[in-house]
């Protein structure tokens, strides 16, 4: 790369999936830009050129966009956990809606997909109820630098709640090369370890979560998820409804109360044990097994579904999970996401299996950072 070419005035025009501004040099060379904003004029370095686009690093706003704002973090930009800081909130909640509509026309060649305008968290800072640190050394923790093994120390994290960061100023960590997984449950703030766990209450629910289980991190949101989830359902309270993913069974138990059978899938042991635990007292069977397996098994596709909900992790399902999903023809398919690329990716297959997207709903559960949740209903043509 000649010294010229490597420092460029760009002007931004929009937010990539990656949470990156992109702007376009004279050359037509697709530059992205970490920390950027749609709108701003800004002198960056080229750090990493392929063929068709580079990456660069900001070095000044020459014109800052109305969305920009002071990051609440002093780490920010360095730790490698928000990246977003810099825009204004009501703006990271609009970038969101345009990510989930830009990964369905370019992942699922969904022209005009139905997406709903993104609901916020109702606390936008101190929102997680889980952070993971590691050693910093000289009895400090820390994140993670960004695109790095370093380590930023940290004293508290802004985006955690409030008693994880009060349970951090209480408790020196001393020398430690382990990481430290630290969650807030009801009874308060524990190390999470195997065997050990907590409960944590989402809306009008309270579940038991084993230390080592995922279970989301924005308890917030979380209940919205839940109410967005029956409503995608309708349950009339005679449908058999088949819970992919279960975890501790953040879905299956409201779903449950409100359905006539409800089963639920889930590959973590210690979680579909906790799935068990919360679901007591209601008509519910939870399977300890991989997806793809438990779909073909006799007992489950004896039975007519009349609705899957499924919550996977980022990498979505995999391509033969997804055929025999298709396989049970539901008249009603309720696909939660992380990852609106994963969705749509598979999106496309639903629909090409004769599905119809009805609506997909982003939810932000993951504030000051490029993540967003989403909530999309499929519906078998010619069915209810």
């Amino acid at each position: 790369m000649h010294t010229d070419e490597a420092r460029l005035r760009l002007t931004l025009d929009r937010i990539a999936p990656t949470g990156e501004a992109v702007g376009r040099a004279e050359s037509g060379l697709v530059v992205f830009v970490p920390f950027g904003l749609p709108g701003e004029e800004v002198e960056v370095r080229l750090v990493h050129r392929r063929r068709h686009f580079a990456r660069a690093r900001l070095l000044r706003v020459l014109r800052p966009s109305p969305d920009r704002v002071v990051p609440l973090c002093p780490h920010f930009a360095n730790c490698g956990g928000c990246d977003w800081q810099h825009i204004a909130y009501d703006a990271q909640v609009r970038f969101k809606t345009e990510i989930v509509r830009e990964q369905f026309a370019r992942m699922g060649g969904i022209r005009d997909a139905p997406v709903r305008p993104c609901l916020p968290s109702p606390q936008p800072y101190g929102y997680r109820n889980r952070i993971q640190l590691v050693s910093a050394g000289e009895g400090r923790l820390g994140y993670r630098a960004r695109h790095s093994h370093q380590v930023v120390p940290i004293a508290a994290c802004p985006i955690a709640a409030p008693e994880i960061n009060a349970w951090l100023r209480t408790h020196p960590p001393g020398d430690t090369s382990e990481l430290v997984d630290l969650r807030l449950f009801n009874e308060g703030v524990q190390c999470a370890q195997p065997g050990m766990g907590g409960h944590c209450s989402v809306g009008a629910w309270t579940y038991f979560v084993p230390g080592e289980a995922f279970f989301q991190v924005n308890a917030a949101v979380a209940s919205t998820l839940i109410r967005e989830v029956l409503r995608a359902l309708a349950l009339t309270g005679q449908e058999h409804v088949l819970d992919l993913y279960c975890g501790v069974g953040l879905f299956t138990r409201p779903i449950a109360e409100r359905a006539r059978l409800t089963w639920g899938v889930e590959s973590n042991p210690r979680a579909a044990s906790a799935a068990r635990q919360n679901l007591r007292g209601l008509t519910a069977n939870v399977i300890a097994a991989d997806v793809e397996a438990a779909l073909q098994r006799a007992t489950l596709r004896s039975i007519r579904w009349d609705a899957v909900v499924l919550d996977p992790p980022r990498a979505g399902m995999t391509r033969e999970a997804l055929q025999h999903l298709i396989a049970l023809s539901c008249s009603r398919i309720v696909y939660v996401s992380c990852d609106p690329a994963t969705l749509a990716r598979d999106a496309r297959s639903l629909l090409q299996a004769g599905y119809q997207l009805v609506e997909v709903q982003p939810l932000d559960m993951f504030p000051q950072t490029r993540h967003v949740e989403s909530v999309a209903l499929f519906r078998l043509a010619g069915t209810p």
